[in-house]
């Protein structure tokens, strides 16, 4: 049975991942930032008679990261599947009128994050036995596609995509693949 930990899941697409992996008999472990949304997926989850569980978590914090990667070995032993898909946009406007404070957020979820998870999740998946795999969400702009109002958010999913080709071509050899998800 295998185990996929999935970052941005408790609501939207990585709730839908959550929901599928269940149905096919994985374990998973959902993570979020929002503590009471998290707690109403799990319960969610739960319902179904599945084995999951959850684990608060900001992608931009390393100890966040090692605390959802310890909660998964905790419980279910090892990770077989790491998906990186939480991420973050800035209100559709043009750069000049985005925040600083949402530019940080953006960048800090949408490609810092996905280094950090990447980093840490390929570490520990080749110390465990068996390795693992690490998928990066894509995003609007990772094909090159633009469009006013997605600068930022285009940007970094751009970016992932480079990361993550990039990554693979590091990770060829070992016991961990890297490769991405586009929805």
């Amino acid at each position: 049975m295998k185990t996929i930990v999935i970052t941005g899941s408790s609501r939207g697409i990585g709730f839908g991942l959550a929901e599928a992996f269940l149905e096919r008999g994985c374990q998973v472990v959902i993570s979020g930032r929002n503590e009471r949304v998290l707690a109403e997926a799990l319960a969610k989850l739960e319902a179904t008679g599945g084995a999951v569980a959850a684990k608060a978590c900001d992608v931009s914090k390393v100890a966040d990261l090692e605390a959802l990667w310890d909660t998964a070995v905790e419980r279910f032993g090892s990770v077989d599947i790491w998906i990186n898909n939480a991420g973050s946009v800035s209100p559709r406007v043009r750069l000049d009128k985005v925040e600083e404070a949402e530019i940080d957020a953006v960048v800090a979820t949408n490609l810092l994050g996905v280094i950090k998870a990447s980093k840490l999740a390929m570490i520990r998946m080749m110390a465990q036995p068996g390795g693992g795999a690490i998928y990066n969400f894509e995003g609007f702009g990772s094909d090159g596609m633009t469009a006013s109002g997605l600068t930022l958010y285009g940007a970094t999913k751009r970016a992932v995509t480079y990361f993550t080709k990039s990554m693979g071509k590091e990770l060829a050899g070992t016991s961990v693949r890297m490769g991405t998800i586009s929805p």
